[in-house]
Protein backbone atom coordinates (compact mmCIF):
# COMPACT_ATOMS: atom_id res chain seq x y z
CA UNK A 1 0.00 0.00 0.00
CA UNK A 2 1.60 3.33 -1.13
CA UNK A 3 2.57 5.78 1.82
CA UNK A 4 0.84 8.90 -0.27
CA UNK A 5 -1.21 9.78 -3.09
CA UNK A 6 1.74 10.50 -6.09
CA UNK A 7 2.54 12.53 -7.19
CA UNK A 8 2.04 14.87 -4.14
CA UNK A 9 0.94 18.25 -3.97
CA UNK A 10 1.57 18.98 0.01
CA UNK A 11 4.88 20.79 0.73
CA UNK A 12 5.15 18.58 3.55
CA UNK A 13 4.17 15.26 2.02
CA UNK A 14 6.48 16.53 -0.87
CA UNK A 15 9.48 16.86 1.85
CA UNK A 16 8.85 13.99 3.65
CA UNK A 17 9.11 11.80 -0.06
CA UNK A 18 12.04 13.80 -1.12
CA UNK A 19 14.12 12.56 2.02
CA UNK A 20 16.90 10.91 0.90
CA UNK A 21 16.09 8.44 3.61
CA UNK A 22 12.70 8.39 2.74
CA UNK A 23 11.53 4.62 2.44
CA UNK A 24 8.61 3.11 -0.33
CA UNK A 25 8.37 0.20 -2.26
CA UNK A 26 8.28 1.73 -5.48
CA UNK A 27 7.75 -0.91 -7.46
CA UNK A 28 4.41 -1.32 -5.56
CA UNK A 29 4.20 2.20 -5.71
CA UNK A 30 4.57 3.28 -9.55
CA UNK A 31 7.91 5.62 -8.83
CA UNK A 32 10.29 3.13 -10.13
CA UNK A 33 11.58 4.60 -13.09
CA UNK A 34 13.59 2.32 -15.65
CA UNK A 35 17.34 3.08 -15.51
CA UNK A 36 18.69 0.13 -17.87
CA UNK A 37 18.97 2.17 -21.00
CA UNK A 38 20.93 5.05 -19.57
CA UNK A 39 23.27 3.10 -17.57
CA UNK A 40 23.05 0.21 -20.19
CA UNK A 41 22.15 -3.60 -19.50
CA UNK A 42 25.36 -5.49 -19.67
CA UNK A 43 26.54 -5.78 -16.29
CA UNK A 44 22.86 -7.65 -15.79
CA UNK A 45 23.53 -10.16 -18.45
CA UNK A 46 27.05 -10.85 -17.16
CA UNK A 47 25.49 -11.46 -13.63
CA UNK A 48 22.99 -13.84 -14.95
CA UNK A 49 25.68 -15.40 -17.39
CA UNK A 50 27.61 -15.92 -13.77
CA UNK A 51 24.74 -17.57 -12.18
CA UNK A 52 24.22 -19.78 -15.49
CA UNK A 53 21.49 -18.15 -17.11
CA UNK A 54 21.17 -17.88 -20.45
CA UNK A 55 19.29 -14.95 -22.56
CA UNK A 56 15.98 -17.60 -23.25
CA UNK A 57 15.99 -17.53 -18.73
CA UNK A 58 17.12 -21.18 -18.92
CA UNK A 59 19.07 -22.35 -15.97
CA UNK A 60 22.76 -24.60 -16.48
CA UNK A 61 23.77 -25.32 -12.79
CA UNK A 62 27.28 -23.42 -12.16
CA UNK A 63 30.00 -26.10 -12.16
CA UNK A 64 31.35 -23.93 -8.96
CA UNK A 65 29.52 -21.78 -6.31
CA UNK A 66 29.78 -18.04 -7.46
CA UNK A 67 29.86 -15.47 -5.16
CA UNK A 68 28.94 -12.02 -6.72
CA UNK A 69 30.23 -8.48 -5.35
CA UNK A 70 27.67 -6.14 -6.26
CA UNK A 71 28.62 -2.20 -4.67
CA UNK A 72 28.34 1.40 -5.78
CA UNK A 73 27.54 4.59 -3.63
CA UNK A 74 25.48 5.70 -1.13
CA UNK A 75 22.38 5.99 -2.91
CA UNK A 76 23.05 4.94 -6.35
CA UNK A 77 20.29 2.42 -6.63
CA UNK A 78 22.11 -0.64 -5.33
CA UNK A 79 19.07 -1.66 -3.44
CA UNK A 80 16.29 -1.38 -5.95
CA UNK A 81 18.72 -3.26 -8.53
CA UNK A 82 18.87 -6.04 -6.44
CA UNK A 83 15.33 -6.66 -5.53
CA UNK A 84 14.38 -6.34 -9.11
CA UNK A 85 16.91 -9.09 -9.42
CA UNK A 86 16.06 -11.07 -6.68
CA UNK A 87 12.61 -10.56 -8.32
CA UNK A 88 13.57 -12.11 -11.70
CA UNK A 89 15.84 -14.78 -10.68
CA UNK A 90 13.23 -16.36 -7.89
CA UNK A 91 11.16 -18.86 -10.35
CA UNK A 92 11.03 -22.35 -10.24
CA UNK A 93 12.99 -23.00 -13.23
CA UNK A 94 15.84 -20.72 -12.35
CA UNK A 95 16.23 -19.94 -8.73
CA UNK A 96 14.79 -20.19 -5.28
CA UNK A 97 16.41 -16.94 -4.27
CA UNK A 98 16.90 -15.73 -0.67
CA UNK A 99 16.85 -11.64 -0.06
CA UNK A 100 18.07 -10.26 2.65
CA UNK A 101 18.42 -6.90 3.80
CA UNK A 102 20.70 -6.63 6.55
CA UNK A 103 20.04 -3.47 7.89
CA UNK A 104 16.03 -4.62 8.40
CA UNK A 105 17.65 -8.20 9.76
CA UNK A 106 19.91 -7.13 12.19
CA UNK A 107 20.64 -3.94 14.94
CA UNK A 108 23.03 -2.36 13.19
CA UNK A 109 24.97 -0.23 15.75
CA UNK A 110 25.68 -3.71 17.48
CA UNK A 111 26.65 -5.69 13.76
CA UNK A 112 29.61 -8.40 13.76
CA UNK A 113 31.01 -9.85 11.08
CA UNK A 114 30.09 -13.80 12.83
CA UNK A 115 26.22 -12.49 12.67
CA UNK A 116 26.12 -12.77 8.31
CA UNK A 117 26.74 -16.47 9.24
CA UNK A 118 23.70 -17.27 11.36
CA UNK A 119 21.67 -14.46 9.31
CA UNK A 120 22.12 -16.84 6.45
CA UNK A 121 20.94 -20.12 8.33
CA UNK A 122 18.02 -18.15 9.77
CA UNK A 123 16.39 -16.53 6.74
CA UNK A 124 16.77 -20.07 4.85
CA UNK A 125 15.18 -21.47 7.76
CA UNK A 126 12.48 -18.59 7.65
CA UNK A 127 11.73 -19.09 3.95
CA UNK A 128 11.90 -22.91 4.01
CA UNK A 129 9.16 -22.69 6.80
CA UNK A 130 6.91 -20.50 4.47
CA UNK A 131 7.32 -22.84 1.58
CA UNK A 132 5.98 -25.52 3.76
CA UNK A 133 9.68 -27.42 3.26
CA UNK A 134 10.17 -29.08 6.53
CA UNK A 135 13.42 -31.49 6.45
CA UNK A 136 14.84 -33.14 9.56
CA UNK A 137 18.52 -33.36 9.07
CA UNK A 138 21.42 -34.56 11.33
CA UNK A 139 23.66 -31.90 10.22
CA UNK A 140 20.69 -29.20 11.48
CA UNK A 141 20.30 -31.33 15.19
CA UNK A 142 24.33 -30.60 15.42
CA UNK A 143 23.81 -27.08 14.37
CA UNK A 144 21.24 -26.57 17.23
CA UNK A 145 23.03 -28.24 19.57
CA UNK A 146 26.11 -25.83 18.95
CA UNK A 147 24.33 -22.87 19.51
CA UNK A 148 21.40 -24.32 22.29
CA UNK A 149 22.73 -26.66 24.35
CA UNK A 150 23.18 -24.84 27.48
CA UNK A 151 20.30 -25.00 29.80
CA UNK A 152 20.39 -21.08 30.97
CA UNK A 153 20.45 -19.96 27.40
CA UNK A 154 17.10 -21.95 26.50
CA UNK A 155 15.77 -20.52 29.82
CA UNK A 156 16.75 -16.88 29.05
CA UNK A 157 15.51 -17.02 25.29
CA UNK A 158 11.94 -18.43 26.30
CA UNK A 159 11.51 -15.68 29.12
CA UNK A 160 12.61 -12.97 27.40
CA UNK A 161 11.38 -13.52 23.98
CA UNK A 162 7.89 -15.22 25.43
CA UNK A 163 5.32 -12.70 23.71
CA UNK A 164 7.76 -13.29 20.15
CA UNK A 165 7.48 -16.90 20.76
CA UNK A 166 3.64 -17.71 21.86
CA UNK A 167 2.27 -19.77 19.24
CA UNK A 168 4.95 -19.88 17.21
CA UNK A 169 7.08 -22.63 18.50
CA UNK A 170 6.28 -26.40 19.88
CA UNK A 171 7.03 -27.42 23.21
CA UNK A 172 10.75 -28.01 22.28
CA UNK A 173 12.69 -24.76 21.77
CA UNK A 174 15.74 -25.59 19.63
CA UNK A 175 17.47 -23.80 16.42
CA UNK A 176 14.76 -24.65 13.85
CA UNK A 177 12.03 -22.96 15.93
CA UNK A 178 13.55 -19.81 17.53
CA UNK A 179 15.53 -18.36 13.74
CA UNK A 180 12.17 -19.54 11.97
CA UNK A 181 10.43 -16.51 14.05
CA UNK A 182 10.98 -13.68 11.91
CA UNK A 183 12.93 -10.30 13.85
CA UNK A 184 13.62 -12.79 16.22
CA UNK A 185 17.10 -12.82 15.20
CA UNK A 186 17.32 -8.68 15.39
CA UNK A 187 15.89 -8.92 18.83
CA UNK A 188 18.31 -11.46 20.21
CA UNK A 189 22.03 -10.09 18.80
CA UNK A 190 20.30 -6.69 18.93
CA UNK A 191 20.85 -6.78 23.05
CA UNK A 192 23.69 -7.67 25.25
CA UNK A 193 22.76 -10.76 26.93
CA UNK A 194 24.21 -14.38 27.66
CA UNK A 195 22.47 -15.72 24.71
CA UNK A 196 23.77 -13.19 22.27
CA UNK A 197 27.11 -13.56 23.26
CA UNK A 198 27.26 -17.47 23.13
CA UNK A 199 25.62 -17.53 19.99
CA UNK A 200 28.55 -15.33 18.83
CA UNK A 201 31.33 -16.52 20.56
CA UNK A 202 29.99 -20.22 19.47
CA UNK A 203 29.98 -19.09 15.68
CA UNK A 204 33.77 -17.62 16.15
CA UNK A 205 35.39 -20.76 17.98
CA UNK A 206 33.42 -22.88 15.78
CA UNK A 207 32.89 -21.47 12.27
CA UNK A 208 34.51 -23.65 10.12
CA UNK A 209 32.65 -26.77 11.57
CA UNK A 210 29.10 -24.20 11.26
CA UNK A 211 30.47 -23.90 7.39
CA UNK A 212 30.65 -27.60 6.96
CA UNK A 213 27.24 -28.01 8.71
CA UNK A 214 25.77 -25.59 6.67
CA UNK A 215 26.85 -26.86 3.69
CA UNK A 216 25.89 -30.21 4.50
CA UNK A 217 22.23 -28.85 4.98
CA UNK A 218 22.19 -27.26 2.14
CA UNK A 219 23.15 -30.45 0.26
CA UNK A 220 20.18 -32.03 1.83
CA UNK A 221 17.45 -29.07 1.46
CA UNK A 222 18.40 -28.39 -2.72
CA UNK A 223 16.90 -31.72 -3.18
CA UNK A 224 13.65 -30.79 -1.40
CA UNK A 225 13.60 -27.20 -2.91
CA UNK A 226 13.81 -28.82 -6.35
CA UNK A 227 11.54 -31.01 -5.93
CA UNK A 228 8.74 -28.95 -4.37
CA UNK A 229 9.03 -26.84 -7.55
CA UNK A 230 10.68 -23.63 -5.97
CA UNK A 231 13.23 -23.78 -7.88
CA UNK A 232 16.72 -25.53 -9.63
CA UNK A 233 19.15 -23.89 -7.36
CA UNK A 234 19.57 -22.09 -4.29
CA UNK A 235 20.55 -18.32 -4.06
CA UNK A 236 21.20 -15.90 -1.67
CA UNK A 237 20.81 -12.04 -2.32
CA UNK A 238 22.28 -10.07 0.16
CA UNK A 239 21.77 -6.03 0.32
CA UNK A 240 24.29 -4.92 2.65
CA UNK A 241 23.98 -1.44 4.74
CA UNK A 242 26.00 1.50 4.56
CA UNK A 243 25.82 1.67 7.95
CA UNK A 244 27.94 -1.15 8.66
CA UNK A 245 31.44 -0.20 10.20
CA UNK A 246 34.17 -1.06 7.06
CA UNK A 247 36.41 -3.17 9.66
CA UNK A 248 33.46 -5.38 9.51
CA UNK A 249 33.44 -5.74 5.93
CA UNK A 250 37.01 -5.98 5.99
CA UNK A 251 36.78 -8.94 8.33
CA UNK A 252 34.01 -11.07 6.04
CA UNK A 253 34.98 -10.04 2.80
CA UNK A 254 38.75 -9.78 2.81
CA UNK A 255 40.20 -11.54 6.32
CA UNK A 256 37.93 -13.95 6.26
CA UNK A 257 36.62 -14.61 2.18
CA UNK A 258 38.20 -18.21 2.04
CA UNK A 259 35.47 -19.19 4.40
CA UNK A 260 32.52 -16.99 2.57
CA UNK A 261 33.66 -18.57 -0.72
CA UNK A 262 33.64 -22.10 0.54
CA UNK A 263 29.61 -21.93 1.29
CA UNK A 264 28.12 -24.21 -1.18
CA UNK A 265 25.78 -21.60 -2.40
CA UNK A 266 24.97 -18.72 -5.48
CA UNK A 267 25.33 -15.69 -3.54
CA UNK A 268 25.40 -12.08 -4.77
CA UNK A 269 26.51 -9.44 -1.65
CA UNK A 270 26.34 -5.59 -1.53
CA UNK A 271 28.97 -3.59 -0.41
CA UNK A 272 29.63 -0.19 0.26
CA UNK A 273 31.86 1.28 -2.09
CA UNK A 274 35.42 1.63 -0.27
CA UNK A 275 35.17 -1.81 1.05
CA UNK A 276 34.80 -2.68 -2.65
CA UNK A 277 38.17 -1.36 -3.44
CA UNK A 278 39.87 -2.83 -0.91
CA UNK A 279 38.22 -6.12 -1.42
CA UNK A 280 39.50 -6.04 -5.46
CA UNK A 281 43.13 -5.49 -3.69
CA UNK A 282 42.90 -9.10 -1.66
CA UNK A 283 44.44 -12.14 -2.51
CA UNK A 284 41.54 -13.89 -2.47
CA UNK A 285 39.20 -13.37 -5.51
CA UNK A 286 35.46 -13.87 -5.99
CA UNK A 287 33.85 -14.91 -9.08
CA UNK A 288 33.06 -11.28 -10.50
CA UNK A 289 32.37 -7.96 -8.91
CA UNK A 290 29.98 -4.86 -10.27
CA UNK A 291 29.32 -1.34 -9.66
CA UNK A 292 26.08 0.40 -10.07
CA UNK A 293 27.56 4.10 -11.79
CA UNK A 294 26.62 7.15 -11.71
CA UNK A 295 24.40 8.79 -14.02
CA UNK A 296 25.92 10.69 -16.72
CA UNK A 297 23.61 14.00 -16.45
CA UNK A 298 24.63 15.79 -19.85
CA UNK A 299 23.39 12.93 -21.52
CA UNK A 300 19.44 13.83 -22.71
CA UNK A 301 17.64 10.69 -21.45
CA UNK A 302 18.88 10.35 -18.61
CA UNK A 303 17.98 13.80 -17.82
CA UNK A 304 14.92 12.54 -19.12
CA UNK A 305 14.62 9.96 -16.21
CA UNK A 306 15.83 11.75 -13.41
CA UNK A 307 13.06 13.91 -13.81
CA UNK A 308 10.68 11.22 -13.53
CA UNK A 309 12.55 10.01 -10.60
CA UNK A 310 11.28 13.47 -9.14
CA UNK A 311 8.35 14.23 -11.16
CA UNK A 312 6.83 10.64 -10.07
CA UNK A 313 7.16 11.87 -6.55
CA UNK A 314 5.76 15.64 -6.45
CA UNK A 315 4.25 17.45 -8.84
CA UNK A 316 5.76 19.57 -10.88
CA UNK A 317 4.00 22.53 -11.56
CA UNK A 318 3.08 23.16 -8.00
CA UNK A 319 6.76 23.13 -6.70
CA UNK A 320 8.68 23.99 -9.89
CA UNK A 321 8.80 27.17 -12.09
CA UNK A 322 10.03 25.84 -14.86
CA UNK A 323 11.52 23.16 -16.04
CA UNK A 324 15.43 25.15 -16.27
CA UNK A 325 14.85 25.02 -12.24
CA UNK A 326 14.20 21.12 -12.15
CA UNK A 327 17.55 20.96 -14.70
CA UNK A 328 19.31 22.73 -12.24
CA UNK A 329 18.85 20.41 -9.25
CA UNK A 330 19.82 17.55 -11.83
CA UNK A 331 22.85 18.93 -12.61
CA UNK A 332 24.15 19.48 -9.11
CA UNK A 333 22.81 15.89 -8.15
CA UNK A 334 26.40 14.49 -10.74
CA UNK A 335 24.12 11.83 -11.55
CA UNK A 336 23.32 10.47 -7.91
CA UNK A 337 19.66 9.56 -6.85
CA UNK A 338 20.05 10.39 -3.40
CA UNK A 339 22.13 14.00 -3.85
CA UNK A 340 19.09 14.42 -6.51
CA UNK A 341 16.55 14.26 -3.44
CA UNK A 342 18.77 15.97 -1.14
CA UNK A 343 19.30 18.62 -3.69
CA UNK A 344 15.19 19.04 -4.19
CA UNK A 345 14.05 18.66 -0.55
CA UNK A 346 16.37 21.26 0.67
CA UNK A 347 14.84 23.81 -2.12
CA UNK A 348 11.48 22.33 -1.08
CA UNK A 349 12.62 23.55 2.76
CA UNK A 350 13.53 26.98 1.25
CA UNK A 351 10.61 27.80 -0.37
CA UNK A 352 8.39 26.44 2.57
CA UNK A 353 5.33 25.74 -0.51
CA UNK A 354 4.99 29.23 -0.43
CA UNK A 355 6.89 30.07 -3.44
CA UNK A 356 7.87 27.90 -6.43
CA UNK A 357 11.82 26.69 -6.66
CA UNK A 358 13.47 28.66 -8.86
CA UNK A 359 17.38 28.83 -10.38
CA UNK A 360 18.04 31.24 -7.92
CA UNK A 361 17.00 29.11 -5.30
CA UNK A 362 18.74 25.68 -6.48
CA UNK A 363 21.46 27.64 -6.85
CA UNK A 364 21.68 28.95 -2.75
CA UNK A 365 20.88 25.84 -1.73
CA UNK A 366 24.06 24.45 -3.45
CA UNK A 367 26.20 27.08 -1.83
CA UNK A 368 24.84 25.66 1.70
CA UNK A 369 25.52 21.83 1.06
CA UNK A 370 28.77 22.48 -0.59
CA UNK A 371 29.95 24.91 2.27
CA UNK A 372 28.71 21.70 4.54
CA UNK A 373 30.92 19.22 1.71
CA UNK A 374 33.96 21.81 1.68
CA UNK A 375 33.56 22.04 6.33
CA UNK A 376 33.83 18.00 6.21
CA UNK A 377 37.42 17.93 5.06
CA UNK A 378 40.77 18.83 5.61
CA UNK A 379 43.82 19.96 3.24
CA UNK A 380 45.06 16.90 2.50
CA UNK A 381 42.30 15.81 0.96
CA UNK A 382 42.38 19.37 -1.33
CA UNK A 383 45.60 18.36 -2.20
CA UNK A 384 44.11 15.18 -3.77
CA UNK A 385 41.03 17.27 -5.27
CA UNK A 386 42.90 19.71 -6.23
CA UNK A 387 45.48 16.99 -8.23
CA UNK A 388 42.84 15.21 -10.75
CA UNK A 389 44.26 12.09 -10.04
CA UNK A 390 41.92 9.69 -8.17
CA UNK A 391 43.70 6.23 -7.64
CA UNK A 392 40.22 4.14 -6.48
CA UNK A 393 42.99 1.91 -3.97
CA UNK A 394 44.11 5.25 -2.38
CA UNK A 395 42.53 5.48 1.40
CA UNK A 396 41.55 9.44 0.98
CA UNK A 397 39.94 8.43 -2.50
CA UNK A 398 37.78 5.59 -0.84
CA UNK A 399 36.71 7.80 1.67
CA UNK A 400 35.50 10.70 -0.13
CA UNK A 401 34.01 7.99 -2.75
CA UNK A 402 32.24 6.84 0.50
CA UNK A 403 31.45 9.93 1.26
CA UNK A 404 30.20 11.74 -2.02
CA UNK A 405 32.66 13.99 -2.41
CA UNK A 406 33.81 12.00 -5.66
CA UNK A 407 32.18 10.26 -7.69
CA UNK A 408 32.57 6.98 -9.90
CA UNK A 409 30.74 6.67 -13.62
CA UNK A 410 31.21 3.99 -16.44
CA UNK A 411 34.66 3.72 -17.72
CA UNK A 412 38.39 3.55 -17.12
CA UNK A 413 39.85 6.45 -15.02
CA UNK A 414 36.01 8.08 -15.04
CA UNK A 415 35.77 9.22 -11.57
CA UNK A 416 34.62 13.40 -10.59
CA UNK A 417 34.75 15.87 -8.14
CA UNK A 418 31.13 16.18 -6.99
CA UNK A 419 29.70 19.04 -9.05
CA UNK A 420 28.30 21.03 -5.74
CA UNK A 421 32.02 20.63 -4.12
CA UNK A 422 33.72 21.25 -7.29
CA UNK A 423 31.46 24.84 -7.85
CA UNK A 424 31.90 25.86 -4.07
CA UNK A 425 35.72 25.30 -4.51
CA UNK A 426 35.75 27.02 -7.87
CA UNK A 427 34.17 29.47 -6.33
CA UNK A 428 36.30 30.00 -3.09
CA UNK A 429 39.36 30.24 -5.71
CA UNK A 430 40.47 26.14 -4.04
CA UNK A 431 40.26 24.83 -7.29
Amino acid sequence: MPKFNYPVSNPFEARAVTEPTFEENIFESDLYVDLDEIRGKEYLRDIKFDLGISSDGTLTTTHEYVKLIFSGHIGSGKTVELTRLHHQLNKPKEYFSIFISIEEELEISRFEAEDFYVLLISKLLQRLDEEGVTRKSKSLEELSSLFLSDEEIKKEISETYKDELEGKVGLELNFLSIFKVGGLLKNILGSETKTSRTIRQTTRKNLLRLIQLFNDYLSDIREDVIKKGLGQDILFVVDGSEKITFDKYETLFVKDASVLISLNVNMIMSVRIDAFYQIEKSPIKFTSQYIVPMIKTEEPKAKEALCDIITKRIDFATFFENWEALNACIHYSGGCIRQLFRVVNAAIRKTRGERKITTEVVENVVKEIGNTMRESIDKTYIDVLKSNDYEPADAKVKEMLYGLLLLKYNGIRSIRINPILEKFMRDGGEL
